[in-house]
């Protein structure tokens, strides 16, 4: 009976799609979407159907999700770290889930030509208004777009090798509505230099301050201006790591379960997070240093350039925290 209701199986695209560097936080939210978008699901669900008629009827359709698209800016297009670091975790998540269809798209974007766009997303930014926040903004906009590329094989294999000579571009818009982002993984698990800071200055205490303040300022330093951004184009932010349950599990362990800041980077930060990582399969994302998508995409260079003449230049005006002047 399967056999004879292959053609009325339609394949769909993915519902979820993850903003996805390769990193850490991306490729875990990866790997649990990956266990929640079992096609194998989708399938028991149409044999029983059709057994419980009982006798032969005309086949439902089905639409089985058996891909993730995984949404990859780049700034600097393949020399971008992000965009190296998400090839990587590509052909991790191949290893882990080699069932499921993975759609690495790859969005270039040029911040000359970007103009237009800048002043819409500014407009998004409101009442946010540092470079800093632009950037990031700016970076999330053209992500959740989900207008990019993918790499797929003469023989059909999506992404299998980018050095192959038969691997050919193809133009790629994903249609996810709904998009996992990482936020909320640093604040609560101390990826960020200044958490190292903190406690090297003010141990477990000021470590600790620095933490709640995080987490009582995301709203209005991030959460409202990613979500108005990546909502533009018709996608709704979800926030995996400041769901209610994670929070209050994570606030049950004590700071030094949480991270290990007297270790170096990309072992001590997140320690957490790395065992979750590891636990998983995921061996090569579990020791990757923190990057943030405004470095990570190059973003924040291009934009030191245009806008101070150079990353030094940049630094010496506080680049990251000076406001942009509006008309």
């Amino acid at each position: 009976m399967l056999a004879a209701n292959c053609d009325n199986i339609q394949q769909g695209h993915a519902p979820v799609a993850v903003l996805f560097s390769g990193g850490l936080d991306s490729m875990i939210l990866a790997a649990l979407l990956d266990n929640c978008l079992d096609p194998k699901f989708h399938c028991g669900m149409f044999l029983a159907r059709v057994e419980f008629a009982g006798k032969l009827m005309t086949p439902l359709k089905l639409v089985i999700t058996d891909e993730i698209d995984l949404l990859n800016v780049s700034f600097d297009k393949e020399l971008a770290p992000d965009r190296i670091s998400s090839r990587g975790g590509l052909k991790e998540l191949q290893r882990f889930s080699p069932l499921r269809r993975w759609k690495l798209v790859e969005i270039d974007a040029d911040l000359s030509n970007l103009t237009l766009e800048t002043r819409h997303v500014m407009s998004l930014l409101n009442p946010a208004r540092t470079y800093m926040d632009l950037n990031i903004g700016l970076a999330l906009w053209l992500a959740s777009s989900g207008s990019g590329w993918v790499y797929e094989e003469s023989i059909g294999n999506v992404n299998s090798n980018y050095d192959s000579e038969n691997c050919q571009s193809i133009k790629y818009k994903s249609e996810a509505r709904i998009l996992l982002v990482g936020s909320g993984a640093d604040e609560q698990c101390a990826g960020y230099g200044r958490h190292r800071t903190k406690y090297r200055n003010g141990s477990w205490i000021g470590l600790h301050e620095e933490m709640k303040l995080d987490m009582q300022r995301i709203w209005k330093r991030n959460l409202g201006r990613d979500d108005r951004c990546i909502a533009d184009n018709g996608k709704e932010a979800r926030f995996p790591f400041l769901d209610e349950d994670v929070i209050r599990t994570l606030l049950g362990f004590p700071l030094w379960e949480i991270a290990d800041l007297d270790q170096p980077s990309g072992k001590g930060d997140k320690k957490i997070l790395r065992a979750v990582a590891q636990l998983l399969g995921l061996h090569e994302a579990a020791v990757l240093p923190k990057r943030a998508i405004q470095f990570g995409s190059r973003i924040a260079r291009e934009s030191n350039r245009k806008n101070f003449g150079s990353n030094r230049a940049a630094n010496l005006a506080s680049a990251g925290s000076a406001e942009i002047s509006r008309p």
